[in-house]
């Protein structure tokens, strides 16, 4: 005699286990992870884009580097625009489920958005301005609140990607006889070692990566030394200030430069 509250069939009691209704959601979640990661991809595919004209700092006169970057542009246009499409598949409130999906691409992005602020106004873009050129701030795209967002951590990590091109375009600009751009970014970079040294960092990517900032810091002062060594720093003079790469600019040419970048407005060349 069954008990009660036991259903009983032939083969013997019923399960209550049924997890049919969930297929249809898993299936659903599978779909709609594919076509986060397709779409994600075509976010890569213009950032690497703009990685690539970016590049191209390392081989140009420094007095022609804000027309490569703002011949880049529309570029950026085009990058805030895949990042719309990928946030616009997201849930609601759902970024932190989905944020693997797009999370290197981003940081690459908030990369090429690092290097083209600095190259063109001599400053650290910060994370709000930075999320705002990859058009994720809250205040210009509320739609992609809780959708999509540019991370801390991915913020940091774009950092220490741009310190570790520093290296590389101090060497070159050496080449091109450049000799203030090593000594403005010998300066920059001792700068972030120091800001990052402040962050509790545990002991993850974010940790090794920032341990192996003080190997770019040491091929720079390198650099500087060996120029000083040479004599070809003994004509130093305030003119050098507005020579080389990463040059300070004011309020109404940063302005410029930021609406250039967001397009919003006309680029200064």
């Amino acid at each position: 005699m069954a008990e009660p509250g036991v259903s009983m069939t032939a083969a013997g009691p019923a399960s209550h286990v049924d997890l049919v209704p969930l297929l249809a959601q898993l299936e659903e979640e599978r779909a709609l992870s594919e076509n986060i990661r397709t779409k994600a991809k075509d976010i890569e595919a213009v950032q690497r884009q703009l990685q690539a004209g970016l590049n191209r700092v390392h081989s140009t006169p420094a007095e022609q580097v804000p027309q490569l970057v703002f011949s880049l542009s529309p570029l950026f246009t085009q990058l805030r625009s895949q990042i719309h499409s990928v946030a616009a598949l997201v849930p609601a409130n759902q970024f932190y489920k989905w944020n693997d999906c797009w999370s290197f691409s981003l940081q690459r992005s908030s990369y090429c958005a690092c290097l083209a602020y600095w190259l063109t106004t001599g400053r650290l873009i910060t994370k709000e301005q930075a999320a705002q050129l990859l058009g994720l701030d809250a205040q210009s795209s509320p739609e992609n609140v809780g959708r999509m967002e540019l991370t801390t951590e991915e913020y940091l990590h774009s950092l220490i990607s741009m310190i570790n091109d520093f290296s590389r375009l101090a060497v070159n600009a050496v080449t091109m006889a450049d000799f203030a751009t090593p000594l403005r970014l010998s300066e920059f970079v001792k700068e972030l070692h120091a800001g990052f040294g402040v962050l509790n960092l545990k002991n993850d990517s974010l940790r090794k990566r920032f341990d192996s900032i003080k190997y770019d810091v040491k091929r720079v002062e390198e650099i500087v030394y060996d120029v000083s060594l040479r004599g070809l720093l003994k004509d130093r003079s305030p003119e050098w200030d507005q020579r080389g790469l990463g040059v300070i600019v004011d309020e109404e040419r940063r302005a410029q430069v930021w609406a250039a970048l967001c397009g919003t407005g006309k680029d200064e060349r």
